[in-house]
């Protein structure tokens, strides 16, 4: 994912979109407001498969596990009102 900052870099809409086609473009409009930019659902499949190779991304899942719940399931399934 690249990030335009269009405060900082101001692009065409033509622009924006041939970047989109490399790459899912987060873009912070010049009020500060942040959208993705992405192909399509292809692209999402893309990027999973691609931070599924990613050692980095592997790496801060397994600390990320390593770390105690805050609830159980059986509380969140009651929180989300299942039955």
């Amino acid at each position: 994912m690249i990030t335009i900052d269009l405060r900082q870099e101001p692009l065409t809409l033509t622009e924006l979109l041939r970047r989109a086609e490399t790459s899912v473009v987060r873009i912070v409009s010049a009020t500060g407001q942040v959208f993705i930019l992405e192909e399509s659902e292809e692209s999402f499949e893309q990027e999973v498969e691609r931070l599924g190779k990613s050692e980095k991304f592997m790496a801060f899942l397994a600390e990320r596990a390593k770390e105690p719940a805050i609830m159980s399931l059986d509380e969140y399934e009651q929180l989300m009102g299942e039955p």
